[in-house]
């Protein structure tokens, strides 16, 4: 592993530990988007234009939780409750601390400002609910004897460092880290990925998938006019390559390839799964513009593409994860607001 990969993997467990979500930066990032590809295949590619989609995280949307009166002794001892489990108030305002302190070295934020303390409430948020999700998960690592030994642990540590400790310690200080926190953060990630694969399993997926092809335009009247076209009888695959906006398709005459659930735009996703073959729909409309949808053929079971196999995994155990979330019972504890 060369330095640049070593100093990538350090930076993508830190980010792991804190948002359960991958990233190569240290500071506090956006819910990260789904990668677009820039090139057709044969299969089924996530839409390529100037304006990302918001793929579905871990961490809930920022709105006001429910607080509930509690005694000042429980409001020392935790920032919040998990199925009568507790995330320590300590541990919850050290992650706040150390985000909050990389947030400070950026020259655009400014704390004294109406974004800035609303960037604040949102990382406070993203922070605990983060915690939360842990916690879920750990919970049900215990129910299904999952374990991460220390001996895994030390290995996935001495892999991680090299031959260079110099370099990890200078990482470490780089982002306010002891040792023996970033050794926590790891076992929390490699139990994380451990249930992942208890629930998904270590083998290519087979799910259903459907065959579509779209057309993707900027304005609603722009789409109206496209549908006109195609009820008098147009062909499909011209008006895409003619019209569509997405060039990883529009070649192909808007041809997607296969797909499975949870690798395109929740709304695009649920029109092509929810016609049948030889259907078009009406106008979609998703935060690339307004597509129209015409669905070539399903297939019950087929493998999932390895192009497609990490945004799928994410996004399956993501929506295995907030399953979990709507059942448990979940107290807040502190205010978030100050």
């Amino acid at each position: 592993m060369s330095n640049s990969e070593r100093c990538r993997a350090l930076t993508i467990i830190l980010a792991l530990a804190s948002t359960l979500m991958p990233s190569c930066a240290t500071k506090p990032t956006p819910t990260p988007q789904l990668p677009l590809a820039d090139t057709p295949v044969s299969t089924a590619t996530p839409l390529t234009t100037s304006t990302p989609v918001t793929v579905r995280t871990a961490t809930a949307s920022v709105t006001s939780p429910t607080l509930v009166p509690v005694t000042p002794t429980a409001a020392i001892a935790a920032a919040a409750m998990v199925n009568g489990r507790a995330i320590l108030l300590e541990d919850y305002e050290a992650e706040v601390s150390q985000a909050v302190a990389v947030l400070n070295e950026q020259t655009s934020f400014d704390p004294g400002t109406e974004e800035g303390k609303a960037t604040l409430l949102q990382l406070r948020y993203q922070i605990l609910d983060a915690m939360i999700d842990q916690e879920l998960i750990e919970q049900a690592a215990a129910r299904e004897g999952i374990t991460i030994s220390d001996e895994q642990v030390d290995e996935e540590m001495a892999h991680l460092i090299g031959e260079d400790a110099s370099q990890f310690s200078s990482w470490l200080n780089t982002n306010g880290l002891t040792r023996e926190a970033f050794k926590a953060q790891l076992a929390r990630q490699l139990l994380s990925a451990a249930v992942q694969e208890h629930v998904l399993g270590s083998t290519t997926p087979v799910v259903e998938q459907v065959h579509a092809r779209h057309i993707l335009v900027p304005t609603e009247d722009d789409a109206m006019g496209l549908l006109l076209q195609l009820s008098s009888g147009a062909s499909f695959s011209e008006l895409a390559q003619q019209h569509s906006q997405d060039e990883a398709s529009s070649e192909l005459g808007g041809d997607l390839g296969f797909f499975p659930r949870g690798v395109m735009p929740t709304e695009i996703e649920a029109v092509a799964f929810g016609l049948p073959p030889g259907q078009i729909s009406g106008i979609v409309k998703t935060s690339f513009g307004y597509h129209i949808i015409e669905v070539v053929e399903k297939e019950p079971a087929r493998d999932v593409p390895e192009e497609m196999l990490s945004t799928w995994r994410q996004n399956t155990f993501l929506g295995w994860l907030e399953a979990h979330r709507a059942i448990a019972k979940v107290r807040y504890l502190v205010p978030l607001d100050q």
